[in-house]
């Protein structure tokens, strides 16, 4: 009794504002206090798309000596250019110049109002940005005051070309075959020999090189590619490291690899049957004979790209009794007014052979010409595609954002042969 009156003292005088409140020991510790912590900041990359935002804010408030040494100290710190993220890409120019642009495959190789570089006013920096696709692969060069192309000084990322070497932007989303990366695995290298054929269709002494794939093959004969624009694929294009890349992971089967260099492109590649017989009834007999490769038309293909890819579809299509697998990069199917099209188009209507073939067509979204698709070979791979659909053939047609180049020879050589010839598992 005395203790609760002692208390309800206690709580009437707190209560009246009198003394002070007694705290009565207790074994369970206060709630802690909540301290916020303190936010991180982080400084963007300068070879990203918001480091460079970042830049162009800062030199806004700065006269022009002040500018042009943060424009040094900012192009100092990029490892290369250009400058991409999601769906942009920044180029960059360093230079004094009248007018800066880039041509290249996004443009049809032609300055336009779109791909002139804007200057930054009081420095020498030049910059463009632009919107491409996130996957997107494309070679380009810089047209300075309007007089000879340039390769991008600020990136190392070059390829070869038919005339010479193009810078490279390939957008974050790219992905690079795997056969044309650098492998921690030993990868055997096969052997290549020269050799020369006399042709009584085309009347000529042809030269042309054998691909044996490395090691001992034990039982079974191999199946056999043949490859229109063959100095291309050897010169341009390590080819048969690329097949030495796929053997050795198993993306392919070990193959007979046969490259024909061409002698007159704008003759035997336009529909003619005097090569087409060259290829068919002299190179592949004797290739068969001298290396007992496998003779079935399923095992036996022909490739090229662009006139050379519309002379493999077309030997393909014309002697499917030898050549059972096909593929066209690039294939400039729309010459001789679209002849080899509306040749599939008859298949459709039974009155053209119908033995079947196995397709694989690529192109570039960026193969047209201006911007403009109507004519180009991007149409005319589209026109060839939507003609094998109405017949039995089994084919595979795919479309790349990049436009006309070796870069796009190059990388889908690996997706040409596993369709074509499947994996060896």
């Amino acid at each position: 009794m005395r203790i609760t009156l002692f208390i309800g003292l206690i709580l009437w005088l707190t209560a009246c504002g009198v003394g002070n409140p007694l705290v009565l020991p207790t074994d369970t510790p206060p709630p802690p206090t909540f301290t916020p912590a303190p936010t991180a900041t982080s400084t963007p990359a300068p070879d990203s798309i918001l480091g460079f935002t970042e830049f162009l804010a800062q030199t806004e408030s700065l006269r022009p000596p002040q500018r042009q040494d943060l424009v040094n100290r900012y192009t100092a710190q990029l490892a290369k250019t250009p400058i991409t993220g999601d769906n942009q890409a920044i180029f960059l120019w360093l230079g004094a110049a009248e007018s800066v642009a880039v041509i290249g495959d996004m443009n049809g190789w032609k300055a336009t109002e779109t791909s002139m570089l804007t200057r930054l006013e009081g420095t020498d920096l030049w910059y463009l940005v632009a919107e491409f696709e996130p996957n997107a692969r494309l070679e380009y060069q810089f047209l300075v005051n309007g007089e000879e192309p340039n390769l991008d000084p600020l990136n190392p990322k070059t390829i070869k070309s038919l005339n010479k070497p193009n810078s490279v932007l390939a957008m974050p989303g790219y992905e690079t075959p795997t056969e044309l990366l650098p492998s921690e695995m030993v990868i055997p290298q096969g052997m290549i020999t020269s050799h020369t054929i006399d042709s009584s269709y085309v009347n000529q002494t042809r030269t042309f090189f054998v691909y044996e794939p490395a090691g001992q093959i034990v039982g079974g004969k191999l199946p056999t590619i043949y490859f229109n624009n063959g100095t291309q694929y050897l010169n341009l294009i390590d080819t048969p490291a690329i097949l030495d890349s796929l053997i050795a992971k198993r993306i392919i089967p070990p193959l007979i690899a046969v490259f024909v260099p061409p002698i007159n492109i704008s003759q035997e590649y336009m529909l003619e049957d005097a090569y087409v017989a060259f290829l068919a009834d002299e190179l592949v007999p004797y290739v068969q004979q001298t290396y007992d490769a496998d003779p079935n038309p399923e095992k036996t293909g022909v490739m090229g790209s662009s006139l050379g890819g519309l002379a493999a579809v077309y030997t393909a299509f014309t002697r499917p009794d030898v050549f059972g697998l096909a593929a066209g990069q690039s294939g400039d199917y729309g010459v001789n007014e679209n002849k080899l099209i509306q040749l599939v188009k008859r298949q459709q209507a039974g009155t053209a052979n119908s033995q079947p073939v196995r397709y694989y067509l690529v192109s570039g979204t960026y193969e047209t010409a201006d911007g403009d698709e109507s004519g180009t070979i991007l149409v005319a791979n589209r026109r060839l595609a939507e003609a094998l659909d109405t017949t039995d053939q089994v084919f595979l047609y795919e479309e790349r954002p990049e436009g006309q180049s070796l870069g796009l020879v190059e990388g889908t050589i690996g997706r040409a042969l596993a369709f074509l010839y499947g994996n060896p598992d």
